[in-house]
């Protein structure tokens, strides 16, 4: 990679930004950190000799090229830090083979990365026959707030990758919707939190006790801490696609709650052992992925609102007709439908011959469960970083990348910008 102590430098510089979504300020729709690290990102590009755009600090836009659009976006914006880092989250940090930080991988690096590969197309002289549209978008882990006013400003091209997914290369994502179930209060406890955002396993939770509801023996029998009259239950993150790497904060919580006579056994059997064979219901694209990430009380009742991802054909209806099974009240909002692109164009061809021809592989295009800015195009695919062949620990504590792997994403990154820059 040509510059890739500039590279590390301005990577620095971008972690460096607390951009984990926050009120807003006045010219900053989603605080000041996103709007710093978003101008920074663009003077970046703006020094590089590109043409920027700021669209009022919901995102950025860095153009090149003529001909056919290929729009690119990533995003600057991070979760929360969560709890068990090692080093400073917002520090890019080097360990033996790794770079570790918050946002490194979700979605800073990879971002950057298509910049310094557009740059280089930039500098080789060669004609491009495309017109690449690179997009930083500032909240696409707590809304696409940005993505709804980018709309309003803008026509996407038809066509585009986002670099926030698994290589080789996603052509489809699974349907999103957000599932919010109604309990009645507890009996022997009150205040009941838990998790941090709805795409995130839930990796804390605490509930207020009365005397009757503390058993030491209970506590240590599933896990969990008092402290005072504070019960805390302790698990660990992970992607809102993935639960199945992390542990559920509330689930012992809830067991703690039965073994203590509280009517929660419905919501154990449905919400945490699958009763309704949820995830038993497979297609192409994969199954049926279902995770009670947040929890709270209010209007005097318990919320516990669940991050289901479901892949084409299979609809929310078919979701529903095994939630009905449940006797649970639920209420429910769509973020995504399905979304798939033709495996055998021209588009995804080129992208996976890139990942194909730099790694010596012969992988096939993959689908994936995880909502990425790809859906902001008609035609729009995850293309990288994640190889998979370790945990890199997105959405949790000490989120890494082999510095070996960011260079050979790098690699692919370029390689797919100029095979497509000369179609």
């Amino acid at each position: 990679m040509k510059n890739y102590q500039e590279f590390i430098q301005n990577l620095k510089t971008l972690i460096s930004f607390k951009t984990v979504s926050a009120p807003a300020e006045e010219d900053a729709p989603f605080g000041k950190e996103n709007k710093k690290a978003l101008n920074f990102f663009l003077s970046v590009a703006k020094d590089m000799g590109f043409d920027t755009i700021n669209y009022d600090n919901y995102a950025g836009e860095v153009c090149f090229g003529n001909g056919e659009e290929i729009g690119i976006i990533g995003h600057l914006d991070v979760v929360p830090t969560g709890i068990g880092w090692q080093t400073d989250p917002f520090v890019l940090t080097e360990k033996d083979d790794f770079l570790i930080a918050r946002g490194l991988m979700d979605d800073k690096a990879p971002t950057l990365l298509c910049l310094y590969a557009l740059k280089e197309l930039k500098d080789s002289g060669i004609k491009v026959n495309k017109k690449f549209r690179l997009f930083a978008g500032c909240n696409e882990e707590t809304g696409w707030q940005d993505f709804e006013y980018l709309k309003t400003k803008t026509v996407m091209p038809e066509y585009g990758i986002s670099p926030d997914g698994n290589f080789p290369i996603s052509y489809a994502e699974k349907g999103i919707t957000v599932v919010d179930f109604e309990l009645p209060l507890l009996k022997r406890f009150h205040n009941l939190k838990g998790g941090t955002v709805i795409n995130a396993v839930c990796d804390y939770a605490q509930v207020e006790a009365d005397v009757e509801g503390i058993n030491l023996e209970l506590l240590n029998k599933f896990g969990l801490t008092l402290n005072g009259n504070v019960i805390e239950s302790r698990g660990k993150a992970a992607h809102g696609s993935t639960p199945r790497l992390g542990k559920n904060a509330l689930k012992p919580l809830f067991e703690y709650f039965y073994a203590l006579g509280e009517d929660v056994k419905n919501a154990i059997d449905y919400l945490f052992n699958d009763k309704a064979g949820v995830f038993n219901a497979i297609t192409e694209q994969g199954g049926i992925t279902f995770s009670p990430d947040l929890a709270k009380e209010e209007n005097g009742k318990i919320i516990i609102s669940c991050d289901c991802r479901i892949p084409a054909p299979l609809t929310k209806e078919d979701l529903f007709k095994l939630f009905d099974l449940s006797g649970l009240k639920y209420a429910y909002s769509e973020k995504h439908e399905p979304m798939m692109v033709e495996k055998d164009g021209w588009f995804v061809k080129t992208l996976l011959n890139a990942y194909n021809s730099i790694t010596g592989e012969n992988e096939p295009p993959a689908s994936m469960g995880g909502s990425t800015f790809a859906r902001c195009f008609k035609k729009g695919c995850a293309f990288g970083p994640d190889f998979k062949t370790y945990e890199t620990n997105i959405h949790d504590a000490n989120e890494r990348v082999k510095k070996s792997d960011l260079l050979t994403a790098y690699e692919i990154y370029k390689k797919a910008i100029f095979d497509l820059a000369l179609l």
